[in-house]
């Protein structure tokens, strides 16, 4: 909203609070990889486009109406509309079978250079702008690279929500860099039952694990946008104590290593903004839903390393 964000610009709370455990600015890199994501971009358009080009014209000819051969100005002239409309309705259904396929040929376009340079990809590996987790070291992490680990709940299942933050809570400790994790449960929860069952969950864990003053419990009271402004009023409030963030599902559970490598490779590549993953099914049960999960092991490790290579992201 414009006139929220003028209004908290004059009363000065426009800017976020700046960080009180980054003692030295970061120099960050400029950000070459912007060109070289614009420019991948366009010659993907213009691939997909030249191939949707060639193959409409191809399609063009196969069609049964070439030309207007059938149609005659004088002959339109002379008879009703009707006769015209049915004169012209083949031309007409033609071309809108035309721009259909150009459509849907474009989308299989798109998904055959994807493929194809995830192909490329994997097989040469030599992309200069790919992020792995080869790429993150073992480097200790800098004292300032502080993560909070922050996960919304709302009305969710108690105990399954706090094992899993205990056993992520837990794995990161083994890793020794606990100190530079943070955990919070952000509630949305208004059934006071369950409310009560995450508070006293909460203090258990806390007492079970020492983890008071590194784990935090907090129950909003005025539930404005759900989960995203849970997150946003988080940011607001907290933000600005952390370099980076991880958001749970109410049944994540995460390990310490998988932790502290993403916080290392937000670190050896700092104008990165997310870093994440390729989702993938498993534990399916289903014949279709066992299908999908073969499906996602065959060809998702091509089609997330061409999505990389074309859009940078």
């Amino acid at each position: 909203n414009k006139l929220v964000r003028g209004w908290r610009s004059l009363t000065g709370k426009g800017n976020p609070p700046k960080p009180e455990h980054d003692d030295l600015p970061r120099d960050l890199p400029k950000a070459r990889w912007r060109t070289v994501g614009s420019i991948r971009r366009y010659i993907l358009l213009i691939l997909m486009l030249g191939q949707t080009i060639v193959a409409g014209w191809y399609m063009k000819g196969i069609l049964p109406y070439q030309g207007w051969s059938l149609v005659s100005l004088d002959e339109i002239t002379r008879q009703t509309f009707v006769q015209t409309a049915l004169q012209v309705m083949p031309y007409a259904l033609q071309t809108s079978i035309l721009l259909l396929f150009g459509i849907l040929f474009c989308w299989v376009s798109a998904g055959f250079w994807t493929a194809l340079m995830g192909f490329l990809e994997l097989l040469t590996g030599r992309d200069k702008y790919r992020i792995s987790g080869a790429s993150a070291g073992n480097e200790p992490i800098e004292k300032g690279a502080r993560t909070a680990l922050v996960m919304p709940i709302c009305n969710e299942d108690v105990p399954r929500v706090f094992a899993g933050l205990r056993a992520t809570f837990e794995s990161v400790a083994a890793t020794g860099d606990l100190d530079r994790f943070d955990f919070f449960v952000l509630s949305d929860t208004n059934e006071t039952d369950i409310a009560v069952a995450e508070q006293q969950a909460w203090l258990d864990v806390c007492r079970e694990t020492k983890g008071f003053g590194k784990i935090f419990y907090r129950r909003r009271r005025r539930r404005v946008k759900r989960k995203s402004g849970n997150l946003d009023d988080f940011c607001r409030r907290w933000g600005g104590d952390y370099r980076y963030m991880v958001v749970l599902d109410a049944d994540s559970v995460m390990s310490g290593e998988c932790l502290t490598s993403l916080v290392r490779l937000m670190e050896a590549t700092p104008d990165a903004g997310i870093i994440q993953t390729a989702p993938r099914a498993s534990g399916m049960d289903t014949l279709y839903a066992r299908m999908q999960q073969f499906a996602t092991r065959v060809y998702g490790p091509l089609f997330t390393a061409g999505l990389h290579f074309w859009q940078l992201g």
